[in-house]
């Protein structure tokens, strides 16, 4: 009896560490069968989930927003070139919306490229573009340790973009990063163009009006130089001895003598002022004529922005308005001529800017390899699958342990 219960005893006492390794060595087959099964589920799911990373660099070819015609140009920053802070800020929230993003696939039907599903979920996403796209500064927090000093005068624009997007083919993340990059100068015509037209045509109305008053103005004075002319002219008649004498006008007076100006002088300084004032009114028409045609011209160039969702496309349709515009004008005629000429110049320079320059000078590339490790996946899987199975066979050997023990 006594020896039964020492028996029971050691077989309700605990295992060693001797029993799970002897447990672990039982089931080596089923832990290496586990192991090798949990590397090829890693492998392959890495495999499935990992995509192809495609970059490239969009360098701005000047100074965005360019000054328009209608703006003041600085010769001083005629060198600077890229995007202050503030304004790429504001093209940023332009651009970093789904919503601009879908106005933008439909105005270009861009709809039905493939791989544009993935890019619209990214873009609805929280942070949606600045995932993928990054500015680049030419003065880094680096550089300025190193240097010991601050960019100046707009020295620190953003020169760039660099722009990043992972697909499922080489050839989705390749299109991706050049749409990406064609969507965000897009954003930025259609920004600096719909605040010009929208506010251009009130101005320039504005203006138009103001020479308009300008020019009733100088009329008035110059009827008034035709009297004054035509009564001086009557004073000499009357009074031809009086042309040689001082009895016009006081200019000066002393405690002894007064000096004065003759009618003659009277009637030539009126005519000087009288010529000086037609020449006035000549320059006031002249701009008057070609703020009218400028009027015209923003007038359908709003209407243009009106009816269109992309910035490449608006400004590609500047030019055929302008020959809207100037359809039966006399281009033989200077004040027309200049006119046509100025919007023609800047409109190709935009052009040239926006849609030349500004290019990518780095890919978008075309990547080989997905933007995994698959030694690291499958490291990490045989540690993970190892791990696993035998904790699970040691698991086993301690339930089973400590359950015969509680039977008993």
């Amino acid at each position: 009896m006594e020896h039964l219960n020492q028996t029971r005893k050691q077989a309700t006492s605990p295992a060693s560490a001797v029993d799970y390794v002897i447990a672990l060595r039982a089931a080596r087959k089923w832990i290496a069968a586990a192991t090798v099964a949990a590397v090829v589920i890693g492998v392959s799911g890495a495999l499935y989930i990992a995509q192809y990373r495609s970059e490239g660099f969009l360098q701005f070819g000047g100074p965005i927003p360019q000054a328009p015609e209608t703006l003041e140009r600085d010769p001083k920053k005629e060198g600077n070139t890229g995007i202050v802070l503030a304004d790429y800020k504001r093209y940023a929230a332009i651009f970093n919306t789904s919503d601009r993003f879908d106005s933008f696939l439909q105005a270009n039907k861009l709809q039905g490229v493939e791989g544009i599903g993935g890019l619209r979920k990214a873009m609805a996403t929280g942070d949606g573009i600045n995932k993928m796209v990054e500015p680049i500064f030419p003065f880094t927090k680096v550089d300025a340790k190193e240097l010991m000093e601050q960019p100046k005068d707009g020295g620190n624009n953003v020169i760039g973009l660099r722009i990043a997007y992972a697909a499922d083919t080489p050839a989705n993340a390749q299109r991706m990063v050049g749409l990406l990059g064609r969507y965000t100068i897009d954003s930025i015509i259609y920004s600096n163009y719909s605040d010009l037209l929208r506010f251009k045509h009130i101005e320039i109305s504005s203006k138009v009006t103001r020479l308009d008053n300008d020019i009733i103005t100088m009329n008035e004075r110059l009827e008034m130089y035709r009297r004054k002319g035509e009564v001086l002219k009557k004073i000499v008649s009357n009074y031809p001895e009086a042309a040689n004498k001082s009895a016009a006008q006081v200019i000066s007076v002393t405690e002894d003598s007064a000096r004065y100006l003759s009618p003659v002088t009277h009637l030539m300084s009126g005519e000087v002022e009288a010529l000086t004032t037609s020449e006035t009114i000549i320059r006031l028409k002249r701009e008057q004529a070609q703020n009218l045609l400028l009027r015209e011209y923003y007038d359908k160039a709003k209407n243009l922005l009106d009816s269109n969702l992309s910035g490449e496309a608006l400004l590609r349709g500047l030019e055929p308005v302008k020959e809207s515009v100037f359809k039966g004008k006399d281009l033989d005629n200077e004040v027309v001529k200049e006119v046509y000429n100025m919007i023609s110049i800047d409109n190709q320079r935009a052009i040239n800017l926006y849609l030349g320059k500004t290019r990518f000078i780095a890919g978008p590339t075309l990547p080989e390899k997905r933007n995994i490790r698959l030694s690291s996946v499958l490291l990490l899987s045989l540690l993970m699958g190892f791990f696993l199975s035998a904790a699970v066979v040691l698991m086993r050997k301690w339930w089973a342990v400590n359950m015969d023990g509680v039977r008993e």
